[in-house]
């Protein structure tokens, strides 16, 4: 039995080294892309707090998890300071992943196609719709019914408003998605043989894989992938917009470079031309 670690010491050992390691080694962009960049990662960070606090709570409040003895030392809302810690240290591996394996935010023709968008938002839909009568049809589905149906209405906007970029560019958010995933899996794993947090045999399914629970699989792999696909969108809108204003200021309704001035005739001076001298 390993021996029990605390959530900040957990953090310590698991988390921020991580974080260190791939800010070191992150891409170092133009000043334009990097301010973008940055300001996806801070707008992400806010929006998982905003949107996960208060399903974390309840799911504390239900039961659905709980932590060892001593491993917490400050709770809101229910939910430990290590665990809000873990809201923004989640979303910054992540997206320093993506931003290390790359992407091209560039807006093409075909982007705005509406079936993979409509495609998106009705899985989403359905992920809701799931997710509820999952939680309603057992006690043993509180958590892997609430995470699906707290995944889907930020899958169905993720895809109402970029489906086409996403349906075309697969690999690069599946990657950035499930790399970042797979070592919180294996720090995850390793929290819950320690003792740190145990998640409720009556709550859960009792399915794992190598003895992580699938509900913990499916939570990173989600919040990795509402994760990725926020960051890629941002910046692909802000290309889009870019392009909007630049074929908006062009003369020609294009996004080319202007045509360039027909040459002008020489202004008249005024004097008569000199003439040849008459013969004698």
């Amino acid at each position: 039995m390993l021996p029990t670690l605390t959530y900040l010491q957990f953090h310590l050992v698991f988390s921020l080294p991580v974080v260190a390691v791939l800010w070191y080694v992150a891409p170092r962009y133009d000043p334009v892309r990097r301010r973008r960049a940055t300001a996806g990662i801070a707008i992400l960070v806010a929006i998982a707090y905003a949107y996960t606090t208060p399903w974390i709570s309840y799911m504390i409040r239900r039961g659905a998890w709980w932590y060892a003895d001593g491993a917490v030392l400050v709770r809101a809302l229910s939910i430990p300071l290590g665990e809000y810690l873990f809201f923004a240290v989640q979303t910054v591996v992540t997206a320093f992943a993506l931003h290390l394996i790359g992407f091209d935010p560039t807006f093409r023709e075909g982007d705005f196609d509406r079936r993979p968008r409509v495609a998106g938002v009705v899985a989403g839909v359905a992920m809701v719709g799931a997710g509820l009568w999952l939680v309603s049809l057992d006690p043993s589905y509180l958590y892997l019914g609430g995470l699906i149906a707290w995944v889907g209405p930020v899958a169905a906007l993720q895809w109402a408003v970029g489906g086409g970029y996403l349906a075309r560019t697969p690999r690069v958010w599946i990657a950035a998605t499930l790399i970042p995933a797979a070592y919180f899996w294996v720090a995850d794993r390793i929290a819950i043989e320690m003792g740190t947090w145990r998640l409720s045999p009556d709550l859960t399914t009792g399915v794992a894989v190598l003895g992580l629970p699938i509900e913990e699989l499916l939570f990173f792999a989600s919040a990795g992938v509402m994760t990725v696909n926020g960051l890629v969108l941002f910046e692909w809108v802000l290309d889009w917009n870019d392009r909007r204003g630049r074929a908006a200021g062009s003369p020609t309704g294009t996004s080319g470079p202007e045509p360039e001035a027909e040459a002008k005739p020489e202004p008249e001076t005024g004097e008569p031309e000199a003439s040849e001298p008459a013969n004698d």
